[in-house]
């Protein structure tokens, strides 16, 4: 009797320990992603080792010096910088690095609030025109200019030269990049995208893109942000369009401000936000997007691409065609939608923003914003899929600062996979920013 339940606990122990070799054994090499041999390795993604977790990706063009001619004066050649946002695992300042597509790593600088006080907050997507650093962080934007040692220059050749510097020097004495201003953003922002239109040297129609993030039960947005599409998917976040400003010195947030459209004596200078242009109704779990192919902001050719995911499942980049995302027969007027959804047409009320008259306040609202559909329901829109390595974040494109350039095809993504915080359990950590090309 013994022997038997010698062998019969013996078994069961084997059989345990036979489950789960099988189970790590399809975990971390049953998945093949086809889809990612179409992808290419590009730059390294910096700071895993020092515990940073990668959240965003953003892109510009600067200048750099690259030896000096005949004459012995420098010469100077133009390269699209990357930055990578980054929340430190220990509590630390966040972090923004920096690599040269050409000349490779620069380094890194660190992140103080408006007064001073060393920012440590979960930071997410990150942008840049080169006059404006956007960073995404719980509610808000918060915005970087120059500091007025750098006056002659602009804030993305602040960031170059202060983390070219801080190679030198030891971890106490790090230089840093300060938040100048900061916007509620009506939502939890997760991601930030600039587009640059690359027909223009201006800010005609270069626009800043601020979206949120949803899974049910743990990331929740704002009920009347969650809308069935016309081809019945539930959206459940949003995405808002704002407007690049030209007048750079005099707009502490770089984007076109409410009193644009409205009298400026309706606002104090406090209240006077960025104003929402379009908004766009998105799936659930978006941690970026960016454009494959768009020529320009009055034009629909091209693709808009989201990337996807949440936790050790695979990540999924979502194509679809933004000609019939932002054509007029897929937009619904936001108090329409809140009027099939609640029986009451509310306009949208701007958070903690109030207009006012004479000696009194009322909250500012717009009746006039668009929701245009982001509709995986919609066949001919959502017109591909790429099932691609987990814990894809934010992405970039690569578009020259120069007037009639070609338009950007080519997607820059982001993983947090490799992060100190993820990589023990994740099955394919990625070390580096990988690119695509969708051209529909």
């Amino acid at each position: 009797m013994k022997n038997k339940k010698l062998f019969l606990s013996l078994t069961a122990v084997i059989s345990a320990v036979v489950f789960l070799g099988i189970f790590v054994l399809i975990w971390f090499c049953g998945d093949i992603y086809k889809d990612f041999k179409r992808f290419n390795k590009e730059i390294a993604i910096e700071g895993l080792d020092d515990g940073a977790v990668p959240q965003g990706l953003a892109s510009y063009y600067a200048s750099y010096t690259d030896g000096v001619d005949a004459s012995g004066n420098p010469l100077r050649r133009k390269q699209a910088y990357f930055l990578q946002s980054a929340y430190m695992t220990d509590g630390s300042p966040s972090r923004i690095y920096v690599t040269g597509l050409n000349t490779g790593y620069v380094g890194y600088v660190t992140l103080v609030n408006e007064d001073g006080t060393p920012h440590t907050g979960h930071v997410g997507g990150i942008a840049t025109n080169g006059a404006r650093l956007w960073i995404a962080y719980k509610d808000s934007v918060l915005v970087a200019t120059k500091s007025e040692e750098y006056k002659t220059e602009n804030i993305l050749s602040e960031i170059i030269d202060k983390a070219s510097k801080n190679n030198e020097l030891p971890d106490g004495e790090k230089l840093t990049i300060q938040i100048t201003a900061s916007f509620k953003a009506n939502c939890n922002v997760a991601f930030l995208y600039y587009y640059d239109d690359p027909r223009y040297q201006g800010t005609t129609y270069d626009r800043l893109y601020v979206g949120e993030f949803y899974r049910k039960g743990n990331y929740e947005t704002d009920k009347n942000h969650r809308f069935k599409t016309p081809n019945g998917y539930n959206n459940t976040a949003f995405m808002y369009e704002y407007n690049v400003d030209s007048n750079n010195d005099n707009n502490r947030f770089g984007l076109t401000r409410l009193d644009s459209q409205a009298s400026s004596d309706k606002f104090t200078e406090e209240n006077n936000v960025p104003k929402i242009q379009r908004i766009f109704s998105l799936p659930e779990m978006i941690q970026g997007i960016a454009f494959s192919g768009r020529a320009g902001y009055s034009t629909n050719d091209g693709h808009l691409i989201l990337s996807q995911s949440y936790g050790l499942s695979n990540s999924h980049l979502l194509c679809f065609d933004w000609g019939k995302v932002v054509s007029a027969g897929n937009r619904k007027k936001y108090t329409e939608l809140i009027e099939e959804k609640t029986g009451k047409k509310d306009s949208f009320v701007y958070k903690d923003v109030y207009e006012t008259y004479g000696d009194r306040q009322k909250p500012y609202s717009d009746n006039g914003l668009y929701v245009y559909f982001v509709d995986k329901g919609n066949k001919e829109m959502f017109t591909k899929d790429y099932s691609i390595p987990s814990m894809s974040e934010g992405m970039c494109n690569v578009t020259r600062n120069d007037q009639n350039q070609p338009t950007s095809k080519k997607v820059y993504v982001l993983f947090e996979s490799a992060s100190k915080k993820y990589k023990a359990f994740t099955r394919e950590p990625l070390k580096h920013v990988y690119s695509f090309t969708y051209h529909g």
